[in-house]
């Protein structure tokens, strides 16, 4: 039985164009002819054997009568050794002038050999273009073979490399994108599985395209380009005038194609928010480093970087004084939240706003409210007011809690009811429980504590941001208040890490460091004496010194190197190395200087052991504690002890990572040090609660990088007990 269909692929001259309808059947044997009939349809009634193509046997029909959608009726006749059949059919007349982009890319975190087999790829064949989708590959791929610079230059100003993301980076183009939008994936098992899947991804895309034009992004974003990419590039173009199928770049889809280019998604976070109305109107720097480093570092560092932002920015629009508490609103429409302020001793207060007295909750030094009608993005200013009043939590009886929107009810098996509000996920009590009523709220308490406040209609964080101080007017909007010149201020953000040296191979363990890294340093080993040091600039011209740090009783033949680099240069240099031919580790680091902080790498150089025993660990976590109690207005120190049988000093790093609920609490996020030769390093974070902590208990793990070693200590409980 045959079976004949029409398709969106047409053949010959863009003057003459010809409709391809695809034929198929079991039965058919030998060579192959076929003619096709049909109001204003014409095709070569003895034309000479149909070759198969990727859709089967494939009948080049004018349609040329028509305008494209119509439909016609039409019957396909075929002959082969098998003898004749005839079909009669529908056929769809299509639309020509078609471009199908397939744009092969490679992610932000892929390996470097993915990285560097797109770019063989398009120095093979010049039919090949490919998207990098993040400068934070870019960069690392960039220091570790500088050498690559000028080909990839090349390539980009060919305009055969795209760089998609960041408005500034290394190599000073300015991206059409600021992320490749998502697209289905080519993969095949052979070149006629790859065209098909193509045309049923353009088939699929076409129909919410604004243009004669369909981006597919093309492989893994992990991994080397698919290898069929090029290959339907170029089989393709030879089989069919449209839809035009070519290897393509993110840029030519939207800018040739005239697609609408996707506007960039605005940073409407609360530190983005206040932090341009502080910068406006206080003259502050804008903390563009810190919330580019946001954007991509740890949730944690993210946190912390955030949080100083924001509280910069508001003690830059907030008078200091102890009389009143200014709520910010970071949100595009008004809000109403439930708010709370700490203050620096207790007070027994109540909140006013206008003279009216406000359901007040005061808990220790914890002053907590519903904050009504805030304006968006700006603030409402509320007064406080000492009384003698009892503000506080007062016990109830039985075991339910209830507010506008939500009744609680304790049930072993089950504690789910909604009033108005979404459904409520069954909390985590086990009793025996209390329950608490308060002004603003009520709460139960059993093995944890979940409160209920009245007139809010979510159980998340507040979206709205509460500080002790003042501003006047007592109401407004930021974006109503106008720009005025004003002495610069306060940076609004961190501008450089926190803790240096920087690994020159950051990415193994973390991205870009705040603020950018100007130049880097690397080292490669030839052999066991023998090492190459490489200086690379990433930004402007730079003037400094590579220096080399060695083991005790090894000598080099240079061990102070003056390094002059053009913007976007490099240089490398060899260097002999003698030394004891002692067991055991002998790391040898080279260090940049010339930049506002050191840069560091190292190598490890190892010298077996003389018996064949096991060699001496090189890092190694010494000592952790198992568990850290303070209580509320305490503070204790979580040490981790890290030691080393290394035969020369190693730069170290440690992170402390918890739950998002211990981030107020524990921290820093990153402390470092210098770990000495064959010693003992202790690093310090602090688990801090203050007055207005309640009981809590998290796990948490430090995890140590000293170079590209990595270690982690046993679970550590951090307790903030009652």
């Amino acid at each position: 039985m045959i079976v004949a269909e029409s398709t969106e692929l047409f053949v010959g001259p863009r003057t003459a164009l010809l409709q391809v309808v695809r034929l198929t059947s079991p039965a058919l044997a030998g060579p192959v002819r076929a003619h096709l009939s049909g109001p204003g349809l014409r095709s070569p009634r003895h034309g000479g054997s149909l070759r198969p193509g990727p859709f089967g046997y494939e009948l080049a029909v004018d349609v040329s009568g028509h305008q494209p959608g119509a439909v016609v009726p039409a019957v396909a006749v075929v002959r082969s050794d098998a003898g004749e059949e005839s079909c009669a059919f529908s056929l769809v007349v299509g639309s020509p002038g078609w471009t199908v982009h397939l744009v092969g890319h490679v992610a932000g975190d892929a390996p470097f050999s993915s990285f560097r087999a797109h770019l063989d790829l398009a120095l093979t064949d010049p039919a090949y273009r490919f998207a990098v989708t993040s400068v934070e590959l870019l960069q690392p791929y960039w220091d570790t073979f500088p050498e690559h610079r000028s080909s990839l230059l090349r390539l980009i100003s060919e305009g055969r490399v795209e760089v998609v993301g960041s408005e500034s980076n290394v190599v000073g183009v300015a991206p059409v994108l600021s992320s490749l939008p998502s697209g289905p994936s080519l993969a095949a098992s052979s070149l006629g599985e790859a065209s098909r899947s193509v045309y049923a991804a353009f088939l699929e895309l076409r129909s919410a395209a604004v243009a004669p034009h369909v981006m597919m992004p093309v492989g893994a974003a992990h991994e080397a380009p698919s290898p069929w990419i090029t290959a339907v590039h170029h089989d393709w173009s030879a089989r069919y005038t449209w839809p035009r199928v070519v290897c393509s770049l993110p840029r030519d889809y939207y800018v040739r194609g005239s697609v609408p280019v996707p506007r960039a998604a605005e940073d409407d976070s609360p530190a983005a928010v206040f932090a341009s109305h502080a910068a406006r109107l206080s003259g502050a720097a804008f903390p563009s480093s810190a919330l580019a480093r946001a954007s991509v570092a740890h949730p944690r560092e993210a946190f912390d970087l955030q949080s100083e932002v924001v509280a910069r920015s508001l003690a830059a629009l907030t008078s200091t004084v102890d009389s009143s508490v200014v709520v910010w609103n970071p949100l595009a429409v008004a809000c109403t939240d439930i708010v709370s302020v700490h203050l620096p001793y207790e007070r027994n207060v109540h909140v006013e706003l206008d003279g009216v007295v406000l359901p007040t909750l005061v808990d220790g030094v914890t002053v907590t409210f519903l904050a009504r009608d805030v304006p968006a993005r700006g603030w409402r200013t509320f007064s406080l007011v000492e009384d003698s009043v009892d503000h506080g939590w007062k016990r109830g009886f039985g075991a339910e809690i209830a507010s506008t929107h939500y009744v609680l009810s304790y049930d072993p098996i089950a504690s789910l009811v909604a009033v108005d509000g979404p459904a409520l996920e069954a909390p985590r009590l086990v009793g025996p429980v209390s329950v608490w009523h308060s002004e603003v709220g009520e709460k139960m308490v059993g093995s944890s504590v979940f409160v209920l406040w009245n007139s809010v209609d979510h159980l998340g964080p507040s979206r709205l941001f509460a500080v002790l101080g003042s501003r006047s007017p007592s109401c407004g909007a930021l974006d109503a208040v106008p720009s005025r010149l004003a002495v610069a201020g306060e940076p609004l953000g961190p501008g450089s890490p926190a803790v240096t040296p920087v690994f020159g191979r950051y990415w193994l363990h973390e991205p870009a460091p705040l603020g950018g890294l100007g130049a880097n340093v690397r080292v490669e080993v030839l052999g066991p004496s023998r090492l190459r040091v490489v200086a690379v600039s990433d930004g402007t011209a730079f003037d400094g010194v590579v220096r080399l740090v060695l083991p005790s009783g090894w000598s080099a033949s240079w061990e102070s190197l003056p390094v002059s680099l053009p913007a976007g240069g490099y240089v490398s240099a060899e260097v002999g190395l003698a030394g004891p031919r002692t067991p055991g580790c002998h790391p040898v680091r080279a260090v940049l200087e010339g930049l506002p902080f050191e840069v560091y790498d190292v190598a490890l150089l190892t010298v077996p052991e003389w018996d064949g025993a096991d060699p001496v660990e090189v890092l190694w976590v010494a000592s952790s504690p198992s568990a850290v109690s303070v209580r509320a207005g305490e503070s204790a120190l979580v040490r981790v002890e890290l030691a080393s049988g290394a035969l020369g000093d190693l730069p170290v790093q440690a992170r402390l990572l918890s739950p998002r609920s211990s981030w107020e609490f524990a921290g820093p996020f990153c402390v470092g040090g210098l770990l000495p030769a064959q010693g003992r390093l202790p690093l310090d974070f602090t688990l801090a609660a203050p007055a207005w902590a309640t009981p809590d208990e998290w796990t948490a793990v430090v995890r140590v990088t000293a170079g590209d070693l990595v270690r982690t200590t046993a679970p550590i409980r951090l307790v903030v007990a009652g």
